[in-house]
Order: C-alpha cells, then sequence, then structure tokens
C-alpha cells in the first residue's frame, strides 16, 4: 500500500509528504496494536503457536540477544512485520518507553522510502504509458488491490482457526 500510496501522489491525488505522513501512521498504528495486543494476549494459544512457528523461531533467534536492533529494523525483514510485534511484546525485556520511540523513527523511514519509490514508479508507468491511466482506472484498480488484500487476510484468518 505505501508504494501505491507514492504512486497516487505522482499522480496528484495528494501531496507527497501528506502520503509519507499517512503510510507511516497506518505502519505505527499497525505495529503498536501488534505489540499491545501481544502483550494483553501472550498466553492465548495462537500467539504461543505463532511463535513456535519455524520461521518465528529463525528470525528471533538471530536476533535474540539484540531485541532493540530487531525493534529497529523488523519493518524493513520481509515477512517479519507482524510476527516480530508478537514476539518483541511476549517475549522481551522491550517496554512501551523503548518500543515507541524506536518504531515511530523506523515508521517514518520506511514510509519515505516505499512513498518515494512509489512516487519513482508511477514516473517510470506515466513515461511508459503515457495517457493510458484515467484516475477512474487507477481507483478500480487501487479498490480491486485492497479488497484482495482483505479477503486474503480473512481467508489466512480463518484457515488458522
Amino acid at each position: 500500500m505505501a508504494i501505491t500510496a507514492g504512486v497516487l501522489s505522482h499522480r496528484g491525488y495528494f501531496t507527497h509528504w501528506h502520503a509519507i505522513v499517512a503510510v507511516a501512521a497506518g505502519g505505527w498504528t499497525t505495529d503498536l496494536i501488534t505489540y499491545y495486543g501481544a502483550r494483553y494476549f501472550r498466553d492465548h494459544p495462537r500467539v504461543l503457536r505463532a511463535l513456535a512457528r519455524p520461521a518465528a523461531q529463525r528470525l528471533t533467534a538471530r536476533f535474540l540477544t539484540r531485541p532493540l536492533l530487531l525493534t529497529a529494523i523488523f519493518r524493513f525483514i520481509p515477512g517479519a512485520r507482524f510476527i516480530v510485534p508478537v514476539y518483541i511484546g511476549t517475549a522481551t525485556g522491550v517496554r512501551s518507553a523503548r518500543y515507541l520511540p524506536i518504531t515511530f523513527c523506523s515508521a517514518v523511514v520506511w514510509a519515505t522510502l516505499l512513498v518515494t519509490l512509489g512516487t519513482k514508479i508511477g514516473r517510470a508507468l506515466g513515461y511508459l504509458w503515457g495517457h493510458l491511466w484515467s484516475p477512474t482506472g487507477l481507483l478500480v484498480v487501487l479498490g480491486l488491490a485492497i479488497l484482495g488484500t482483505a479477503a486474503r487476510d480473512l481467508w489466512r484468518y480463518a484457515r488458522s482457526a
């Protein structure tokens, strides 16, 4: 979604900085909900199952001795964005006073990088395709992307139950 926000900002739907703020706020909010949810539900069977998966075990074993580093970089590790806040909230001593500023800075850097990348992609696509894009077509594609992502996430959630 962050790259799509960059493409949309390139198309003039909103400014580049508004896109960065929205993406950073959304990413940080997701991190906080996951972190505090994990702290609240740390003994729930689903949380324990998620932490017991092999991918989570490999990731946490690698960064076990440096939880603050993991807190700062998990957003940039593919596939780690939802399991690492659970791990940090349940299995480490990282408290909110440290988690909040570290993840805020990380979210701002991540949002800036991905929105800027999306802007560059938008420029490249505009150069390649010219005026084939219409505002309506772009919004339809964005809507389909959102619906597809939501359907996939709901499917995965239903299967994990």
